[in-house]
């Protein structure tokens, strides 16, 4: 993957639904010589609200959830590129994010952390001032499971670089995230990237989800 054009990078816990019911009372009253109304008075509660979670996996994973997932995703991957560019070096935070972004520390999270470096000592050639997030968008559903999601997808890293480009076919897969990867929670999502690019091909690689 390029990023902006240049180079290759980069997807918590469910929030409990919660349903407060609104409740109502009331009284009223008679004098005792005439036969009088008082105004019934009705204790007043808040509104009834419902908190759900975005990312909490549905029955059915559809592109319109998976494209929900991503775009968390893709948030978390523009703070870590922010990260990075401001302080000219790979802070701890950085770091962090990354975990919590990736299912692991090999292969794709280091592909990552060598393309910053790389970054670093260009003076982030190419890239905007403030760069934006990379939109990835599915194309195709290829495997999806509570377990392993397999996408193509588009990215567009035009909101990143100055060069870049609005179409990038690529493939994705996102397994369930490791709490112990993410004590901060920085990922917002349940899932995370364990499979991220092409091959050089460009053709679908194997799908991981059905290994």
């Amino acid at each position: 993957m390029q990023y902006p054009v240049t180079r290759r990078t980069a997807v918590q816990a469910a929030v409990a639904a919660l349903l407060l019911t609104a409740l109502a009372a009331c009284s009223s009253s008679s004098g005792a010589d005439r036969d009088t109304a008082t105004a019934q008075t009705v204790a007043t509660e808040p509104p009834t609200t419902t908190t759900t979670n975005p990312y909490a996996v549905p029955a059915v994973i559809d592109a319109a959830y998976v494209n929900r997932v991503l775009a968390g995703l893709d948030a978390l991957m523009g703070d870590v590129a922010r990260l990075i560019i401001d302080s000219r070096t790979i802070p701890r935070e950085a770091y962090d994010r990354m975990k919590a972004l990736y299912a692991s520390d090999s292969t794709f999270m280091q592909l990552a952390i060598d393309g910053y470096q790389q970054d670093i000592r260009r003076n982030f050639a190419g890239y905007k001032p403030t760069p934006g997030n990379v939109l990835t968008t599915v194309t195709q559903l290829v495997s999806t499971s509570r377990s392993c999601v397999f996408a193509k997808v588009n990215r567009d890293y035009t909101q990143v670089g100055t060069n870049s480009v609005a179409t990038d076919i690529q493939w994705i897969a996102l397994t369930p995230l490791d709490p112990s990867r993410d004590p901060l929670r920085y990922n917002p999502t349940p899932f995370a990237l364990a499979y991220e690019g092409f091959p050089r091909s460009r053709t679908q690689p194997p799908d991981p989800c059905a290994s």
